[in-house]
């Protein structure tokens, strides 16, 4: 029996009218659980992050402002994993740890060592690395102890973990202030200071594309992590703590560690991030015994 022409006109509106509704409501609806995946974002499905462009290896820029180094790479997988993008903005230190109770950023995504006095305004993940600062000097300084400092102009970037060494342990130093990495070498190298400190990774970096050398290396007291805003979704913090973890059990934090480091792990770090020893045990990575 044949369907009448009315019938069939009913329903081929009816159909016509139902498909773009739900197409256009699954797209609404995934965009709308991604956005709601975690609440207080800076902006809804995004995680904004504050980094730097002249801090190696941690967050570096290239020549078109394209972020990376370790930090970046860490938190650009840690992203990838929980099905979310990163946008990021550049800033210095300072900047950065002041955006975040400023509501300018959700995390930070440089090398920012956990101090007790920084958490007091933002929180942290747990250390995703922990190594020592070097006192750097002139290539033809003769400094080897910190007390050889005493009285001499010391650089130091502002807001760095170097502020805290520098007072606890070099008090009779002249401490000078600058506001990123780039100063900072570019002072010691001519004369401005007799010496400047930057944690051993960055100054890697410099080492072996300047005349400079090592005088003193300091045991760092907190380990090095991920600050997050105090206000933001506290879900956030312990997801990134959670795929930082799965990334050390499938070899993927080791594969980008070695991208960028030589130096064994510490083993303050492998306390607070245990799934590393089966990593490294046996390996050039192990920690050394002291």
């Amino acid at each position: 029996m044949r369907t009448p022409r009315r019938s069939l006109l009913v329903c081929a509106v009816t159909t016509a009218l139902l498909l773009p509704l739900t197409a256009c409501g699954g797209g609404s609806d995934a965009a709308d659980s991604k956005a709601a995946k975690y609440k207080n974002l800076v902006k809804s499905g995004v995680i904004t992050a504050g980094t730097q462009s002249e801090q190696p290896p941690f967050a570096v820029a290239d020549a078109n402002g394209k972020p990376s180094g370790f930090a970046v790479d860490l938190m650009n997988q840690v992203a990838k994993r929980l099905g979310m993008k990163v946008e990021y903005k550049t800033t210095n230190l300072l900047g950065l740890l002041a955006g975040l109770p400023a509501e300018q950023y959700d995390v930070g995504v440089a090398g920012v060592v956990a101090t007790p006095e920084r958490e007091k305004e933002v929180d942290f993940s747990t250390p995703y690395y922990w190594g020592i600062t070097d006192v750097l000097t002139d290539k033809t300084g003769k400094q080897t102890k910190l007390s050889d400092f005493d009285g001499k102009r010391v650089g130091i970037v502002s807001g760095s973990i170097a502020e805290d060494l520098t007072a606890k342990l070099m008090p009779k130093a002249r401490t000078v202030k600058f506001k990123d990495q780039t100063g900072l070498i570019g002072q010691l190298r001519s004369g401005g200071v007799e010496a400047v400190l930057l944690s051993s990774a960055s100054a890697d970096e410099y080492l072996t594309k300047q005349p400079i050398r090592v005088a003193v290396k300091v045991d760092n007291l907190q380990g090095t992590a991920f600050p997050i805003r105090k206000k933001g979704d506290p879900k956030l913090r312990k997801d990134i703590d959670a795929q930082i973890n799965a990334m050390i059990d499938d070899g993927t934090y080791l594969t980008l560690y070695k991208k960028y480091f030589h130096d064994p792990i510490s083993a303050d770090l492998i306390k607070v991030r245990p799934g590393l020893a089966k990593q490294v045990k046996n390996t050039s990575l192990a920690p050394s015994e002291k």
